[in-house]
């Protein structure tokens, strides 16, 4: 009996890490939920970052690329032997499908406008991503020649900014701005916006039932302004998720609304679903496991 119950148990065994090695990504790091909260309804998808050993990576294409391949091509090149989280449309873009405010896609600077948001996004080539409000003019960058603990004002000061736009590009560094509406725990929801429609936010911080960097997506399919939504979801998040808000930004569902989640087997997910098909995709938020 315990030669056989150890076979068993060596089969058992085999089987699990059968599952784990042909698994999208560690279930245990990503977490969706539907809660009626105040009578909205919040769609949430919670990717936990962890500050020892992070599985949980971002990614971003701001552009069309130089070779002309459309961002759709781009990702979809890209993806090839990763493990897709889930993707979505997040900065803003015109009408010709070009990025609107200061963008850097991998070092190739696509637009070097900086517009009045305040949210500046850096997403590194390791997988992280921060946010910097630019209204503090406290920018800081690691590496290239830009001395480590500089405080860059690139809103106001033409020569930082130049600063900045060279060290992105000698960084290979990727970049977009977007609307900031909270940072540091503190609402600032002051935009100027009477369209009514779904939203989407993304906001980082941490959870009181954990430690990691948590990385939520919010999505209300109620049609509100930007502020409302804004509102509504940084109330979601303190006193519904128990959230310490590090920043959360804008995800856009005006000119492109794309999204699509994957299941921990790598199935396409129908829990939020944008209407915009990928190749419509101006530029492209995607998240992935790599452990």
């Amino acid at each position: 009996m315990t030669i056989l119950f150890k076979k068993i148990s060596l089969i058992v065994i085999a089987v699990i890490h059968s599952i784990c090695a042909f698994a999208q990504y560690n279930s245990s790091f990503v977490e969706t939920e539907s809660v009626l909260y105040k009578s909205v309804s919040y769609d949430v998808i919670t990717m936990l970052r962890s500050k020892s050993s992070p599985s949980v990576h971002v990614k971003y294409f701001g552009a069309k690329g130089q070779d002309g391949k459309s961002v759709s091509q781009r990702y979809t090149q890209w993806k090839s032997g990763r493990n897709i989280i889930c993707f979505s449309s997040a900065g803003y873009m015109d009408y010709s499908k070009i990025p609107v405010g200061l963008c850097v896609d991998n070092g190739v600077i696509v637009n070097s406008t900086l517009e009045k948001w305040d949210a500046l996004v850096i997403v590194y080539a390791t997988g992280g991503m921060v946010v910097s409000n630019l209204k503090n003019a406290d920018l800081t960058v690691q590496g290239g020649n830009i001395p480590s603990g500089t405080k860059l004002d690139i809103k106001n000061n033409a020569l930082h900014r130049k600063m900045f736009l060279d060290w992105a590009v000698s960084e290979r560094a990727t970049v977009f701005q977007t609307h900031l509406f909270v940072y540091k725990n503190t609402l600032d929801a002051g935009i100027n916006n009477t369209t009514a429609r779904e939203r989407r936010f993304l906001a980082v911080g941490t959870l009181e039932s954990s430690n990691d960097i948590a990385h939520v997506i919010v999505n209300s399919k109620d049609f509100v302004t930007l502020n409302e939504g804004a509102k509504r979801t940084f109330d979601f998040l303190t006193n519904k998720k128990h959230m310490n808000v590090i920043f959360m930004i804008n995800l856009d569902t005006g000119m492109q609304d794309v999204f699509q989640l994957y299941d921990a087997d790598g199935n396409k997910d129908s829990f939020i679903v944008g209407p915009s098909p990928l190749t419509d995709a101006a530029n492209l938020l995607i998240y992935y496991y790599e452990p």
